[in-house]
């Protein structure tokens, strides 16, 4: 069934990402009308590279973010033709791969999020402490990157992205990748409700379709660079939903 209503986005939002990775030519318009959209796609088809323009990590041709307003207007948070520095772009962004500073403690390095290029307040300590919360690594602290295992950078590394004091704009790279399924359950509906209350939407990468029918998000079928189709996941993802029944049927 569809997200219910008090996980639609008051404003929509709308991402316009323009840019060349080798020979693929990414040039996507996505429409983000919900809490949670999902870029989904074969590999290759540039997700992780449109995230990555997004967030100014590889060079762009234009990134335009937009905000439709209750008056009718659409505000522009973000223009193609302003070099805004990628710290000051109000994204935040937790890649695939964690990539943690291994100096610095996990509290640390959830810090440096809340406080790169803001004074320390005490609304960024709790934006920490909340992060730090939701992912259940308060008991982590004051451990090195080295002492974790993979599953728990990966969440020190989500922690980090959900610290980001202003932010217009979630950006998750397969976000569960080495967290278990258990937990993920478990973190799921959290993060949402998280996101949700603060009314910052989310777009994350994932090529696990069970994950993308438990999210029940709008999803974005992207191919070569291009949108391809949008929509509901049962839709959009129809025959996939169907491969994995069959699947789960056999066992």
């Amino acid at each position: 069934m569809p997200e219910s209503p008090e996980a639609r986005l008051q404003h929509h939002h709308k991402l316009s990402v323009q840019c060349r990775v080798g020979s693929l030519n990414i040039d996507a318009n996505l429409k983000l009308s919900s809490m949670w959209t999902i870029l989904f796609g074969p590999s290759g088809s540039g997700k992780s590279s449109l995230l990555r323009a997004a967030c100014g990590l590889i060079g762009s041709e234009g990134i335009t973010l937009q905000r439709f307003q209750p008056d009718e207007t659409w505000q522009t948070l973000q223009d193609a033709n302003t070099q805004t520095p990628p710290h000051l772009r109000g994204l935040a962004w937790a890649p695939q791969h964690t990539s943690l500073f291994p100096h610095l403690t996990v509290r640390e390095n959830v810090e440096f999020a809340a406080h790169h290029g803001q004074s320390r307040n005490t609304d960024h300590q709790s934006l920490v402490a909340e992060s730090l919360r939701l992912f259940r690594i308060n008991h982590l602290a004051s451990r090195t990157p080295r002492d974790l295992s993979g599953g728990e950078r990966q969440r020190v590394s989500l922690a980090r992205a959900f610290a980001t004091p202003h932010c217009k704009l979630m950006l998750l790279d397969e976000p569960f990748n080495g967290i278990d399924h258990t937990l993920r359950n478990e973190l799921l509906p959290e993060m949402r409700t998280w996101l949700r209350d603060r009314g910052i939407p989310a777009l994350s990468v994932t090529h696990d379709v069970e994950e993308a029918l438990q999210l029940q998000a709008e999803v974005i079928l992207l191919r070569e660079g291009k949108v391809e189709a949008e929509g509901y996941v049962t839709k959009v993802l129809h025959a996939e939903r169907d491969g994995l029944l069959q699947s789960l049927a056999k066992n």
